[in-house]
């Protein structure tokens, strides 16, 4: 969730702070918290009745862990298909989404990787390969997320549904294991509002939820596991271990580090003790992990040809100018075949460089701001009294996990989002409602009763406070501004639709006139489309609607030709209604103009035929699309 997402209807006050989103973050948490002080005061001098009652009643239910462990990933699979009506299942927007889409088309088909197109120059796109095989460069385990539900429902949104359900229903279990059943209840309440209402999490096809699953899993049998050491929670641990391997790698093994030497500590002190009962539970772990890094090396193996090369480094090293962290030298800038490709690398990995080499203080600075708004905010000054007691305590191993993750983060040279820290999601669950129970327990002194119904008014306003982003993502769900306002002629202007939106309508508006088409996509100069088009499905030759880019006229035949059964369309990204014209209109003049040039080679050859009366196709051919011009330009 990021920050604008918790903020909801707040962001559209105008703290003339956009510029510095640590300060706005800031300004609101004082805000927050002088209503938390407020309601304190309130409820110290009037103590209701009704908010002790109802702290009782939760206490009590709260008791039936079983139910609970079910109830919550149901609250979140029935709370987001009940406001599907507001909110819909989400078009895929970014780069990295038709990435995931296209590595769960891949499984859903019961492939691993899918053989090169011949033409493969006109598919290439970002975050995917199309050499040595073609597939989506990232770890498998959101593409198996999103396969489950395209094979179980025909959709792949249901599988980020499913995730993020199973994923509340895992940080309550993992809560069980550190805390009372009553403070798991409130963590794992907090976490269904998070992630499973308004976040991108479950409004996007980006991720997060699988890798955080794994880091919740892992958390959860670590305490367990130190009790009492069972096969079944061992299991856990490891199953934890290969989801994180298997969706963010870095920052999953620098979070298990820690969790995992403890774990090989106390396997080797039972081992002296019982090497049998040690065995027994162990066992089984250790050969499932073994099997899932073999199967891992497998994979690497089909999409790459080397099990150690990941189809991440392929594309790292085919398509990227910088590394991820400010200390690696930068790459050479690779010879791309597309100017648009070269124009997206060139303005988004370079800036990042520039801006940590000069002005790192800035960058490091709003990283903060975006991971701590996304996991932590408002509560800053809740958890920073607790930060000894943290350190002392038995979630140390928790606090030094969370540290090297965000270490590793900030020391990364790319822009900063939310999910690449999801492995620690439960971990910050964990070490919150800690500090709010810390904050409970405070039993000396005059504070004591102020302690006490506190604690009660953070979970209270901050209840209240959720409603804000729930109902901005009910109200906009894509998260559009629809108009801008102009100060000088006191009207508004209307945005035009945005470009995944355009992409969707001629896909869904193809598709229902049934048949095979081809959409050559032509790009305007200086274009840096954040938001591609050119993204196909595992099988692109079977695939009723194929997207190609516009590589000229010469080269596009070679897409004609292996596409014969098609109707062929051109769309210019430039165009604002982003209209399909049939491609033979826009290539007529081109095609003339060939003509004519192999006519005028002939008559060299064959003067008699100079003679012959111009035909009126030689007449000034019409001006055609500047977008289908500027490939023959480059």
């Amino acid at each position: 969730m990021r920050h604008d997402e918790i903020l909801g209807l707040l962001p559209r006050l105008n703290y003339t702070l956009d510029d510095r989103p640590d300060l706005q973050l800031l300004f609101l948490e004082l805000l927050f918290w002088a209503i938390v002080i407020v309601v304190t005061l309130a409820l110290v001098r009037f103590r209701p009745a009704l908010v002790e009652m109802a702290e009782n009643r939760l206490r009590a239910i709260s008791q039936n862990t079983r139910f609970w462990l079910a109830a919550f990933p149901l609250f979140v699979i029935g709370f987001r298909l009940l406001v599907l009506p507001w909110v819909p299942v989400p078009v895929p927007d970014v780069h990295d989404e038709y990435s995931y889409l296209l590595a769960a088309d891949t499984f859903a088909h019961g492939r691993l990787t899918n053989p090169p197109s011949p033409l493969w120059v006109h598919f290439e796109s970002f975050h995917m390969n199309v050499l040595p095989t073609y597939q989506s460069m990232y770890p498998p385990a959101q593409g198996l997320a999103l396969a489950l539900g395209q094979k179980l429902t025909g959709v792949p949104w249901a599988g980020v549904l499913l995730s993020v359900a199973l994923l509340c229903a895992a940080i309550y279990w993992m809560l069980l294991g550190w805390l009372p059943a009553p403070w798991a209840w409130l963590g794992a309440a907090f976490a269904c509002v998070r992630f499973g209402t308004f976040s991108y999490w479950v409004n996007s096809y980006w991720g997060g939820a699988v890798a955080a699953l794994g880091g919740a899993l892992v958390l959860g049998a670590w305490p367990r596991l130190r009790r009492d050491l069972k096969a079944p929670t061992a299991l856990i641990f490891a199953a934890g271990l290969l989801i994180l391997a298997n969706s963010r790698p870095l920052e999953g093994f620098l979070f298990s580090l820690p969790l995992l030497i403890s774990v090989a500590v106390l396997l080797v002190k039972n081992v002296r003790l019982d090497w049998g009962a040690t065995a027994k539970a162990a066992l089984p772990a250790i050969a499932l992990l073994i099997l899932g890094f073999g199967w891992m090396l497998y994979y690497n193996w089909r999409g790459t040809g080397h099990p150690l090369l990941m189809p991440y480094q392929v594309n790292y090293q085919t398509y990227h100018i910088t590394k991820p962290f400010f200390f690696q030298k930068p790459n050479s800038v690779p010879d791309y075949r597309h100017m648009e490709m070269r124009a997206f690398y060139i303005r988004h990995e370079m800036p990042a460089a520039m801006l940590w080499k000069y002005e790192a203080d800035y960058f490091v600075r709003t990283s903060a701001s975006i991971y701590y708004g996304f996991f932590l905010w408002p509560f800053l000054l809740l958890m920073a009294p607790c930060i000894l007691a943290l350190a002392r305590g038995e979630l140390r191993i928790v606090l030094l996990s969370t540290v090297l993750v965000i270490a590793d983060l900030l020391a990364q040279i790319w822009p900063p989002h939310s999910h690449y820290a999801a492995p620690i999601a439960g971990a910050m669950i964990l070490m919150l409602v800690y500090s709010l129970r810390y904050m409970r327990n405070h039993r000396e002194g005059r504070l004591a009763p102020y302690a006490l119904w506190g604690s009660r008014a953070v979970v209270m306003v901050f209840a209240l406070w959720m409603i804000s982003p729930i109902a901005e993502k009910l109200w906009n769900p894509f998260l559009l501004i629809n108009t801008i306002q102009q100060p000088s002629a006191g009207t508004a202007k209307l945005f035009p639709m945005p470009p995944q939106f355009q992409r969707a309508r001629i896909q869904a508006d193809l598709q229902a006139r049934g048949g095979k088409h081809l959409v050559i996509v032509g790009y305007p100069a200086r274009d840096v489309p954040s938001q591609e088009w050119v993204y196909n499905d595992a099988d692109i030759d079977q695939s009723s609607v194929v997207w190609a880019r516009d590589m000229g006229y010469l080269q596009n035949l070679e897409l004609l030709e292996h596409y014969p059964d098609r109707q062929v369309w051109f769309v210019d990204r430039g165009d604002v209604a982003a209209s399909l014209v049939p491609y033979d209109r826009v290539s007529a003049p081109f095609k003339l103009a060939f003509d004519r040039a192999a006519f005028e080679s002939d008559s060299h050859a064959n003067p008699s035929l100079s003679q012959q009366p111009a035909s009126g196709a030689e007449k000034a051919p019409p001006r055609p699309a500047a977008a289908a011009l500027s490939m023959e330009t480059r």
